[in-house]
């Protein structure tokens, strides 16, 4: 009963039962982990803050911040405590164990490796293998597709540039966040899988401020 019993409380949750039956993740889905979670944690601390995700999720649409019912800091707290699992203690930070535990059990459900792979690099946006050639020619297109969309907007006018950036600053922080640089790229009308979105940021993003 120890096995199962992580809390240590002398009975066995569902959450802990499902975690004594689930096996060790694969090298190549341990792999996906990494990247989502060294993406997320901005200052490389071996803990995922809510300061380290202010730029990669936009609370300033939420119906409950719109309303006052909670905070900036609440709702990314809430949201990082989403990965809380059975040895989670919901503080509003994601340690490397949690994150890696709640992905744990999330690929208990999943078929495969390359369906796993698929759904990390869809939902993070990052590639599996971002020295592949195939990824480094697609970013590069999207990098020129993306600009000559702009320079066509703007239509040679200077001050178009700063209009077009302010359109697409939604949350109007002065930077544009990864959400809002996928949304550009939407609007762009550029196709692109998502897992190419990533790469393509970290180039633009020169100071790695995550805006």
């Amino acid at each position: 009963i120890k096995y199962y019993d992580v809390d240590g409380d002398g009975s066995i949750s569902y959450d802990e039962f499902l975690s004594g039956l689930k096996d060790e993740l694969t090298e190549r889905r341990v792999n996906m982990v990494k990247k989502a979670f060294q993406m997320l944690d901005k200052d490389s601390s071996g803990k995922i803050t809510t300061s380290d995700i202010q730029h990669i999720y936009d609370v300033s649409m939420n119906p409950e911040f719109l309303e006052g019912r909670k905070t900036k800091n609440d709702i990314l707290s809430e949201f990082l405590n989403n990965f809380d699992g059975p040895r989670g203690n919901n503080d509003g930070v994601v340690t490397w164990e949690e994150f890696y535990d709640y992905y744990s059990d999330l690929s208990m459900s999943t078929p495969s490796d390359e369906y796993f792979v698929r759904m990390m690099e869809s939902t993070w946006q990052v590639a599996e293998n971002e020295d592949a050639d195939i990824t480094k020619q697609t970013v590069k297109h999207l990098h020129t597709e993306v600009k000559q969309r702009i320079m066509q907007l703007a239509r040679g006018e200077q001050g178009l540039f700063k209009k077009i950036f302010n359109d697409f600053d939604l949350n109007g922080s002065e930077s544009l966040t990864i959400d809002e640089v996928t949304n550009l790229i939407a609007k762009l009308r550029v196709s692109v899988e998502r897992k190419y979105i990533y790469p393509f940021f970290k180039i633009v993003d020169a100071n790695n401020s995550g805006a």
